[in-house]
């Protein structure tokens, strides 16, 4: 028996196996831990991004006209299970909630994951936590809106085109997963984009990314009462030459301006009813403190490549801020149409609610102008124009209209 213990206690082969058994486990417990401490910081890192951006993103929807808190809730939801792997959005739990003064929002997330060791060391880290708290200062301008609830390319942009909208939002109310579409060469730019539904085209089209999934928006002009056409004033008004100066009324059969005629348009409300406005040729159309509203299934606007446009909206009275006024028992989605090189000044609201707002060719629409604001069913963007959005509303003598914020937005992390 003496003898059996002593080989046993001189065998080096089993002295070395127990001994790297013993120091496995250690070895391995650190290696575990090692791997639990690298996934807890990646996926720590990559929640906190997406609950930042969600906070950053949903606050903004305070700023819009009459947002409720379950919307601004949604949008941060949204956000956050559209840009997590399907994989782990299951295993998140979201929290979000809106401050009383509805001028802050946190968001919350939860992960639930299974560590190799770290949990026997830290239960905190089950599960895995961050949040992420934004402030908003101001309410934000929305100067460019689509109001089509369910088309495709309600708001749509081809060829080289440009729509810049300096300091204000861009909204597009279609839930339609092709809500927004640029073409390469296309871009759209703005403080804030928005989709109800989604939007299609090249990354570096579109500064900053727009916001999927926010809410559907009502009308912001739906109270604005309708100009009402009196007695014909005009009747198939036609100017081919010359200077002419037109006064406010209804011109039955609508008014067409061709060749070098040069028209110059007293203050006040001009209804076009039954009839076009059309300016054509290199005909010049000036109106200051003026103000358009179409009423009948022909009356449109349509200005052509080679005109001048130079018009202001309104100061006072039932127009005031309203450049184009089209009735809402129009047909949907008529077309008015800009191709004119030169349309800079362009001062006042186009609100257009059932009709397809147009800008063609190589058109230069809004550069000069203090402030504007589209508002239109459709929005086509196509083959080159440059379409400038500008909000400086406080050096303007033009009112804002009820319904177009006249603040900018500012959102910033708070933590």
């Amino acid at each position: 028996m003496k003898k059996i213990l002593k080989r046993f206690l001189l065998d080096s082969r089993g002295n070395i196996a127990t001994i790297a058994g013993i120091l496995a486990v250690p070895l391995i417990g650190a290696s575990g831990l090692a791997v639990d401490y690298t996934v807890l910081a990646q996926k720590r890192a990559e929640l906190q991004e997406v609950a930042d951006t969600a906070a950053l993103s949903s606050v903004k929807e305070l700023g819009l006209i009459n947002t409720k808190d379950d919307v601004v809730k949604a949008v941060a939801t949204n956000y956050v299970r559209a840009n997590l792997p399907s994989s782990v959005e299951r295993k998140v739990k979201i929290g979000v909630s809106v401050e009383a003064s509805r001028k802050e929002v946190e968001v919350k997330l939860a992960e639930v994951w299974q560590p190799f060791m770290l949990q026997f060391l830290d239960s905190s880290v089950l599960p895995i936590r961050v949040s992420a708290s934004a402030s908003l200062a101001g309410s934000e301008s929305l100067c460019v809106i689509a109001l089509d609830r369910k088309a495709g390319k309600a708001l749509a942009m081809t060829g080289a085109s440009t729509l810049s909208a300096n300091g204000c939002a861009i909204y597009s109310n279609s839930s339609a997963s092709r809500g927004i579409s640029i073409v390469r060469g296309a871009k759209l730019a703005a403080s804030t984009t928005y989709s109800a539904g989604g939007y299609v085209g090249p990354a570096k089209g579109f500064l900053p990314e727009p916001i999927t999934d926010s809410p559907q928006m009502d009308d912001p002009l739906i109270d604005r009462i309708e100009p009402r056409a009196g007695r014909c004033t005009k009747n198939n008004r036609v100017i081919k030459r010359g200077k002419k100066t037109l006064y406010p009324g209804t011109y039955c059969g609508g008014l067409l301006i061709g060749g070098r005629a040069k028209v110059t348009l007293k203050p006040g409300t001009y209804i076009m009813k039954g009839g076009p406005l059309v300016v054509s040729g290199n005909a010049t159309l000036h109106g200051k403190h003026v103000g358009f509203f179409f009423d009948g299934d022909r009356s449109v606007f349509s200005f052509g490549t080679s005109t001048q446009i130079n018009l202001t909206a309104p100061k006072s009275g039932n127009m005031s801020g309203m450049l184009f006024f089209e009735s809402r028992k129009a047909p949907p989605n008529r077309v008015f149409l800009i191709k004119s090189k030169d349309a800079e000044q362009f001062e006042g609201t186009v609100y257009l609610p059932r009709g397809r707002f147009v800008v063609d060719k190589a058109s230069r629409v809004g550069q000069l102008a203090k402030w504007t604001a589209i508002v239109a069913n459709q929005i086509e963007i196509r083959r080159g124009p440059n379409l400038q959005i500008n909000s400086n509303y406080a050096s303007s003598a033009i009112p804002v209209p009820n319904g177009i914020a006249p603040e900018g937005a500012s959102a910033r992390l708070l933590r």
